[in-house]
């Protein structure tokens, strides 16, 4: 009876150890930026960008659009119809599978063709393939962004028309 009494005492003693050690201190701060209103060539090599107008719930996606720059990156353009702004966004970069997820918040529409973004992703300098999610939650919509290596990204948004840019360099 001691023996079982003094394990479970230990076993409690190390879940309350692993339990209250702070979550915070895995948090790291500079890894996450909110999405600017001009391109400044602020670019992560892993962390999350967020953007948009909360507000804004009904959410019209005309298109996604991929190409090459001159300068180096290649550009992700998402273009939202009915609004001046873009919604709420997350944009996460992973290095580490090789991926960016794009995360629009509201009630999604889309209007475009997947294929010919498809198509154009395989031109670029550093995409693989993307990945457009079916809608499973009512209140967003998912893609992802596959990279031949790890990249950096930078990302920004314009109004009047609502764009949200993700620029991607090697």
């Amino acid at each position: 009876m001691k023996f079982t009494l003094g394990l479970l005492t230990s076993l409690t003693s190390l879940v309350l150890l692993v339990t209250a050690s702070p979550a915070w201190s895995q948090f790291d701060e500079s890894a996450f930026r909110q999405a600017l209103k001009v391109k400044r060539n602020v670019y992560l090599a892993e962390g999350a960008f967020s953007g948009g107008d909360r507000l804004i719930s009904d959410v019209k996606i005309s298109g996604v659009r991929i190409a090459a720059n001159p300068a180096g990156y290649d550009r992700v353009v998402v273009d939202f119809s009915k609004s001046e702004r873009p919604p709420f966004y997350l944009v996460e970069n992973d290095p580490s599978n090789q991926r960016v997820t794009v995360t629009v918040y509201g009630k999604i529409k889309t209007d475009f063709s997947t294929q010919s973004t498809i198509q154009a992703a395989r031109k670029t300098r550093t995409l693989s393939a993307v990945e457009f999610l079916p809608q499973v939650e009512s209140d967003r919509w998912m893609f992802t962004l596959n990279s031949k290596f790890p990249m950096k990204t930078e990302v920004f948004e314009l109004s009047s028309p609502a764009r949200m840019i993700i620029d991607l360099k090697p």
